[in-house]
């Protein structure tokens, strides 16, 4: 099991020098170490715009930040240990930059976050993320229970970048649990059923969630969970940007 980096997103930067100063050369200067994570500070920024557009529903918004990870120039230090998963990546975010529908790229977004987690593992380091304590489950209003929903999606996308089996389950049993109806999301009442649909299908990954412990696995189901919120929010207007 790889040695646990546990802190805070807020000092993200500092846990991937530390992971980039395990890698390049004993004798690489500060500057360069600080080349390197600041780029790797750059790939997540671009990663996550991806996955907030797709869960906004937003196609057009995946394509710019895909486009970067595919084609940006690596820092003159880049440790060789990393090209493969950096490959990787480059070609994960060129199927998300061609993708003609959300579902395709949410399966590409997903296998990144798995692309992540499988450097940190061959690097030896597990990068935790610092997150607040989970909003109250006896409070049903529709903000509080989109949170809760919220809150168990970042909890799954850490444990593919991780990675980790407690972020896992924690957001997988707490996905299983929310509390939503359509009538909350849609006042149309067209869409409800569809709406319903997918609520359902959300509570189904979370609880499938529970008995997947390999990382093939999470992958192809976080990918699934994404799509359901792509068609959610696309229906309905909503997202967490809106």
């Amino acid at each position: 099991m790889p040695k646990k980096l546990a802190l805070p997103v807020a000092l993200l930067l500092s846990a991937v020098l530390v992971v980039v100063s395990l890698v390049v050369a004993q004798d690489s200067s500060e500057e360069e170490l600080l080349a390197v994570a600041s780029h790797m500070h750059q790939h997540l920024d671009h990663v996550v715009a991806m996955k907030a557009s797709v869960i906004e529903g937003d196609l057009q918004g995946v394509y710019g930040p895909a486009r970067w990870l595919a084609m940006h120039d690596e820092p003159a230090w880049f440790p060789a240990a990393w090209a493969p998963y950096e490959d990787e990546v480059r070609r994960l975010a060129r199927e998300a930059a061609a993708a003609q529908d959300l579902e395709s790229a949410a399966r590409a977004i997903s296998q990144i976050g798995r692309a992540c987690g499988d450097c940190h593992v061959a690097a030896g380091r597990q990068i935790s993320f610092g997150y607040a304590k989970p909003p109250p489950s006896d409070q049903q209003t529709t903000v509080t229970q989109m949170q809760r929903h919220l809150w168990a999606a970042d909890r799954m996308w850490a444990a593919l970048i991780g990675p980790s089996d407690a972020a896992w389950d924690r957001g997988a049993a707490m996905l299983s649990e929310v509390n939503l109806t359509a009538s909350q999301l849609t006042s149309d009442p067209n869409q409800r059923p569809r709406v319903e649909e997918l609520i359902g299908e959300a509570r189904t990954v979370g609880a499938r969630g529970a008995g997947v412990s390999t990382a093939d696995g999470r992958t192809a189901l976080y990918g699934e969970f994404l799509s359901l919120c792509a068609n959610c929010h696309s229906l309905t207007g909503g997202g967490p940007r809106s």
